[in-house]
């Protein structure tokens, strides 16, 4: 089910490039909430899929696997963003190398976190890296570990920035 040229065109890529093999994974039982209170009173998670790993703490994610790597990081929300990497081959670091709050942007929930348009940002952040073209893994295993790391922290929503 490809809805646009586009979609069309990166699925062709994928499967030229990558994985012949490769399908849209089509998830229709994904849950939705909508937010049952103002922003400002809900306890936020980061969830980004950039690739962001600590330098000299974290494995950074397997980049160069053909298949990508399905596992997630982690991320202290006191993290300085000078202290993340990106490990991921598929989009331009231009941008997220001169400010990693492009890809992961702890420093702006914190700020909007103190702003008081969030309730609370909630700690761990979570980081994945965001090619995956078998994803059957990261939809069995691998987000629902995430997810329920971050209801332990106490998540009620979160905010997925994507690469």
């Amino acid at each position: 089910m490809i809805n646009t040229e586009a979609l069309q065109r990166s699925y062709n890529l994928v499967r030229e490039k990558w994985d012949p093999h490769f399908e849209w994974i089509v998830n229709e039982t994904a849950p939705w909430m909508p937010l049952r209170q103002p922003l400002s009173q809900i306890a936020l998670a980061l969830v980004g899929t950039c690739g962001a790993y600590r330098r000299g703490v974290d494995c950074p994610f397997d980049a160069a696997n053909y298949y990508g790597d399905p596992s997630f990081k982690e991320i202290p929300t006191d993290t300085p963003p000078a202290a993340l990497d990106f490990a991921h081959t598929h989009y331009d670091h231009t941008h997220v190398s001169q400010d990693a709050n492009v890809g992961f942007p702890l420093t702006r929930l914190h700020d909007i976190e103190a702003e008081g348009m969030i309730g609370r940002f909630v700690n761990p952040a979570i980081s994945f890296s965001g090619y995956l073209p078998q994803t059957r893994q990261l939809m069995k295993d691998t987000a629902p570990a995430a997810a329920k790391r971050l209801l332990e922290a106490g998540a009620q929503a979160a905010l997925l920035v994507p690469c």
